[in-house]
């Protein structure tokens, strides 16, 4: 069934076709047409899949009825028992040696119990009202349902609106939700601009709107008027200090050996580049770590980028996505967020955004860098954020992007880009602690 370990050749290559078509048939339907939309590739380990088919099902809508689009997950992982699977009687499960294949149509997914409750109009209104959640005068009115995004056996989080009023639902499996509700409460109570909670079950948190909009829209807009640097700053020196005993959220950089892997697998002729770049990051790291102390002494966000924090008039009001808050290095969280930056710069090269907002987005980083590299160490700053840019680099390939290669090797390059900078920043500390040493007297002279 498949040459990999993980399933990732038989998941992403033309097999996965047969898969669908098994699935689809035990179900009763037929499938026309089947597309890649989405991987998850942990190499030597597993592989997740979601796939956009186009099925008709003769014995619910009719032999004649046109086909409809219909999304479905895939999972292949080797050999020891899935974790955390809570539904699993409508997958259809396949076995090739080692590996197991499981196969579910959307919004069935094994890993996730409550989405089936929450992605229907019809369904979710009554979700809502069991939960004691309303969004308007009269239940009865139509609910709209809008998917964010969907990562299939880990999360989805979708929104849900009746005329003006709207809550997102924050779909997981269902031993997290207890803890994130925990965690939105605390900070909350420390003055976070986090969501509130309105209500939760498990495996569904229910979230308030935030205010404002979010930074990834406004810096294209409004470039370095967005925010104040300073402003973003503040914002993660709130987290307090009592989540400190929290698991600790290891830096990107600690897995650029496995991001490199990932890329690598996809594009292989990146290889030697993607080698080059983990040595000097590795290296760079290892030498900052002689100089200064490198534990982790802050809170930190864990996945601080411009889709996360939320503005309006100039000012940081809203923070999103505090799954991962504990210890950490506040390099990390400020270098998570020039990484995403500067891939979304790059965009401008790509001509995926217009020249006027790839300036305003480049304007942002400048400033804003300037202002990080006063917070901390400029070399760590810039390698950290190499680190990121190398974990973006997985994506292209994993959402399926059009021209998904090509779009791997810009990311590459901005990583590339982020190690020059490191390389710089360490010349300047170099000479700048040259010039400190006082002056040698001459030869002969007391």
């Amino acid at each position: 069934m498949s040459h990999t370990q993980d399933g990732s050749e038989l998941l992403t290559g033309p097999g996965a076709g047969g898969l669908l078509r098994s699935a689809v048939g035990n179900s009763g339907g037929v499938l026309h047409s089947w597309q890649l939309d989405h991987v998850d590739h942990r190499p030597g380990r597993s592989t997740k899949a979601l796939y956009r088919t186009q099925v008709s099902w003769p014995e619910l809508d009719g032999p004649q009825a046109p086909a409809r689009e219909e999304l479905f997950g895939a999972s292949a992982h080797i050999g020891e028992r899935e974790k955390n699977l809570y539904v699993a009687e409508q997958t259809l499960v396949m076995t090739d040696g080692d590996i197991n294949v499981r196969v579910w149509r959307y919004p069935h997914d094994p890993w996730l119990p409550m989405l089936p409750q929450v992605c229907y109009p019809d369904i979710v209104g009554r979700t809502l009202h069991d939960l004691g959640v309303s969004l308007g005068p009269d239940p009865s009115e139509p609910i709209a349902i809008d998917v964010v995004s969907y990562r299939p056996g880990r999360r989805a989080v979708l929104r849900a609106s009746q005329d003006a009023a709207a809550v997102y639902l924050k779909v997981m499996q269902p031993h997290r939700s207890g803890e994130i509700v925990e965690r939105h409460q605390r900070l909350l109570s420390a003055g976070v601009p986090v969501p509130e909670v309105i209500a939760h079950h498990q495996g569904l948190v229910v979230l308030a709107e935030l205010p404002g909009r979010p930074l990834a829209r406004a810096v294209i807009d409004e470039g370095v008027d967005s925010c104040r640097a300073e402003d973003l700053v503040a914002l993660l020196d709130r987290l307090p200090a009592s989540m400190y005993g929290l698991s600790l959220r290891p830096p990107w950089t600690d897995s650029v050996e496995f991001y490199a892997g990932i890329v690598a697998s996809a594009v292989p002729a990146l290889g030697p580049r993607l080698d080059a770049l983990v040595r000097e990051i590795r290296e760079g790291l290892a030498a900052i770590e002689q100089r200064i102390d490198m534990r982790p002494h802050d809170v930190v966000h864990g996945d601080f980028y411009e889709a996360q924090v939320f503005v309006q008039d100039g000012r940081v009001v809203g923070l999103l996505d505090i799954d991962t808050v504990g210890p950490g290095r506040r390099a990390d969280d400020l270098a998570c967020l020039l990484a995403h930056l500067s891939v979304l710069a790059d965009y401008g090269n790509a001509g995926r955004i217009d020249r006027g907002m790839q300036q305003r987005v480049e304007d942002a980083i400048r400033t804003w860098h300037e202002t990080f590299q006063e917070r901390v160490d400029p070399v760590e700053l810039a390698l950290r954020s190499a680190g990121v840019v190398l974990s973006l680099a997985t994506g292209p390939h994993r959402q399926q992007e059009a021209a998904w290669e090509a779009a791997t090797e810009a990311i590459v390059r901005v990583a590339e880009e982020w190690v020059a900078a490191a390389r710089y920043a360490e010349r300047q500390r170099i000479d700048r602690a040259a010039a400190a040493q006082p002056a040698m007297p001459a030869p002969g002279r007391p």
